[in-house]
């Protein structure tokens, strides 16, 4: 319950962060000067317009329990359900193929560690951990366009759309889960209750299925909220390659990182976006860390 409490705690600190670095004054002033017009920017902090930013949020969240309108004049909460949602038709499959596909690499990666397949256990994971992120999104695409073009991995209107996508951001949670799985297992062999079962006659993979794997739940599940957060920091890039338009793509437009050449043009910076999103990602890993902690301790025999 200790390690719960500090979880939310840390969740409303980071939530509260996330407020005041959002609302943050970022305009700057544009002027022109000389007879060729150069555009000139200027900067001032004002600590009266960064209170009535934070007055102005909380005021509308308070009274109109709303956190406010988008750049399309839509209020923020139908927003975060609309791209939410698709985002999380990624998440939840690719956690699952993670978690799954993960343990089962860990197993292989372990009773393969000291025979002649090892390079298509341990060798693999090592490989798939180095490639960054972007550069096996990009090889997926080139190989799906030229090969097996009849593949549509573009957009989100279909309702296979979200299958690529989690396939790709499953890979290297995969890989780290597989890693924690055969070291854990490595950690476990050695120890006398697997000396006596050995002793006994009971191959090796009821041993680790029915004994080890139990032992090392915890270990497993302590690391599944940074699975989750590995999952969730590939989906601006997924989203963004792949044209999904989810939360991680509408958060980016809502940071408004677009140059802007002419002056007077419009800010479609939207502070409230960027929090509501913020927090729903802070969410979900929190609600793993929960379900996490809870479930290493109703798993782990000891």
């Amino acid at each position: 319950m200790k390690k719960i409490l500090y979880n939310v705690g840390f969740f409303i600190i980071v939530s509260i962060c996330l407020v005041l670095i959002a609302l943050f004054p970022r305009e700057a002033m544009v002027t022109g000067e000389g007879r060729a017009a150069k555009v000139v920017y200027t900067y001032d902090f004002s600590w009266k317009e960064y209170k009535n930013n934070i007055t102005v949020f909380i005021e509308g969240l308070v009274r109109d329990t709303s956190f406010g309108e988008t750049r399309y004049k839509k209020p923020v909460e139908e927003e975060v359900i609309l791209y939410f949602s698709r985002s999380l038709k990624i998440i939840v499959p690719a956690f699952i193929l993670s978690l799954a596909a993960g343990i089962f690499k860990g197993i292989f990666d372990y009773k393969n560690s000291h025979k002649r397949r090892k390079i298509f256990g341990n060798w693999t994971t090592w490989l798939l951990m180095s490639i960054p992120d972007f550069f096996v999104i990009l090889l997926s695409q080139w190989v799906i366009i030229f090969y097996v073009n009849w593949i549509d991995i573009f957009g989100h209107e279909q309702w296979f759309n979200f299958f690529i996508p989690s396939l790709l951001a499953a890979i290297y949670p995969a890989m780290y889960i597989s890693k924690i799985t055969s070291g854990a297992i490595s950690s476990e062999a050695g120890k006398q209750y697997v000396q006596v079962a050995k002793a006994k006659g009971f191959n090796e993979k009821l041993i680790i299925h029915q004994h080890i794997l139990r032992n090392c739940a915890g270990t497993i599940l302590n690391n599944v909220p940074t699975m989750m957060s590995y999952i969730l920091s590939n989906l601006l890039f997924l989203e963004y390659l792949l044209d999904y338009k989810g939360a991680a793509y509408r958060l980016w437009l809502a940071l408004d990182f677009e140059p802007r050449i002419f002056i007077g043009r419009e800010s479609f910076y939207e502070p409230s976006v960027i929090i509501s999103f913020g927090i729903c990602f802070m969410a979900i890993v929190l609600f793993v860390q929960i379900c996490s902690h809870l479930l290493s301790k109703r798993l782990d025999p000891r």
